[in-house]
């Protein structure tokens, strides 16, 4: 009879432990630090478990509500501490680079997601990032979802687009505005997309030259919208040195690409160098 009560009180209390593990980890406080991490945590439904993020998550809208911890490569220890997190999202493009030693020697636990600047990446940082937060079937169900728009993606860029495009890079008050040359996060989209990089003859991210650009003789400029909006609009980019004398500033053609979806390696890209695409095929219409 006691044995058998024993068995029972056991019983009601190991059901009463699973019933409160999955709250606890529901309730985590997370800070996810990468406008691509942050992303994905709400792609996988937990977004709601956020309690910061770094100035480059600008997406979705919900992520703005969010206490800000600074600049993804000027992090502070004491910002991020501040918020009483349990569990970090760092990006591995994050600086300094001890953080995330730091905030492990502080009690924070770290997960480190991979700064893969490829389609291939973006699958692999959908897999850690739902193993950090026990998200593992919304993870299958997102990078099922991401290896459809891939697909329409290869399918979109069968065909070469034919155009010379040149990306120009703005921080707006960070520096002197970049044109985008070979080895870039924006050349590989340009490639990705089918469309040949007017700047491959430079390496990395290189200042805008009025003499190069000419040279470069670009058919369309693109441009991201927070770029746009630094240089004051369609004016502001025209005024650059030489963009107005090569043959896209001559017709007035240019493109403006969502800043995370473009540069980012995240969920909505395949999608974004789809549209970037149709609207270069309708300069051709």
């Amino acid at each position: 009879m006691l044995c058998s009560a024993l068995l029972g009180w056991r019983d009601r209390l190991l059901l009463l432990l699973l019933l409160i593990v999955p709250a606890v980890a529901s309730a985590e406080r997370v800070i996810s630090l990468g406008g691509d991490v942050t992303e994905l945590v709400y792609a996988l439904g937990a977004g709601d478990r956020l309690i910061g993020r770094d100035t480059t998550s600008q997406y979705p809208q919900a992520a703005l509500d969010l206490p800000d911890v600074g600049y993804l490569r000027q992090l502070s220890l004491e910002g991020i501490l501040s918020l009483r997190p349990d569990l970090v999202l760092l990006s591995d493009a994050a600086r300094p680079a001890p953080l995330a030693e730091r905030l492990a020697a502080a009690g924070v636990r770290v997960v480190r997601v991979p700064h893969q600047q490829d389609l291939a990446g973006v699958e692999h940082k959908i897999h850690v990032i739902a193993e950090a937060l026990s998200r593992q079937a919304a993870g299958v169900e997102l990078i099922r979802a991401f290896q459809q728009d891939v697909a329409r993606l290869q399918q979109a860029t069968e065909e070469h687009a034919g155009w010379q495009a040149v990306f120009i890079l703005n921080h707006g008050g960070m520096g002197a505005p970049l044109v985008a040359g070979q080895g870039s996060s924006a050349a590989q989209m340009l490639d990705l997309a089918g469309v040949d990089n007017a700047a491959a003859a430079l390496q990395g991210y290189r200042p805008l030259s009025a003499e190069g650009l000419i040279q470069a003789r670009p058919e369309v400029v693109i441009v991201t919208e927070a770029g746009l909006r630094a240089l004051g609009g369609e004016a502001g980019l025209w005024r650059l040195p030489g963009v107005r004398q090569t043959p896209a500033g001559r017709a007035g053609r240019y493109l403006v690409v969502d800043d995370l979806a473009f540069l980012g390696f995240g969920p909505r890209t395949p999608d974004e160098l789809v549209r970037l695409r149709q609207a270069l095929m309708a300069f051709s219409s």
